[in-house]
């Protein structure tokens, strides 16, 4: 997303503005069924693999808009090793990736 843009879904503006600004974030958005549990299961998986230092991770949903955001909390000090491992495991092409954090 551009600088300056607004996202369309209002649980993605309310996650963004409860993100401590001590941390970094990787923001996962992808579409989802009702039926699928497991939307984030392939990422969770890649960065299970990479034994990455991962504070916490929560998954919302946007049952309006269709949308689940998986909200990753990382050291901030790493966060550039972080993006780039997660990137190099490959970022399916359904899915959307946001980064956040004042090293970011």
């Amino acid at each position: 997303m551009k600088a300056g843009t607004q996202h369309r879904s209002p649980v993605f503006k309310k996650i963004k503005r409860s993100l401590d600004p001590a941390y970094g974030y990787l923001i996962f958005e992808r579409a989802f069924s009702f039926a699928d549990n497991d939307v984030f299961q392939d990422i969770i998986d890649g960065i299970m693999n990479l034994n990455l230092r991962i504070f916490d991770s929560k998954i919302h949903h946007d049952k309006n808009l269709g949308l689940s955001l998986l909200v990753v909390r990382i050291d901030p000090n790493r966060a550039d090793n972080i993006m780039q491992d997660v990137l190099n495991i490959g970022i399916p092409n359904d899915m959307t990736f946001y980064t956040y954090g004042s090293r970011i």
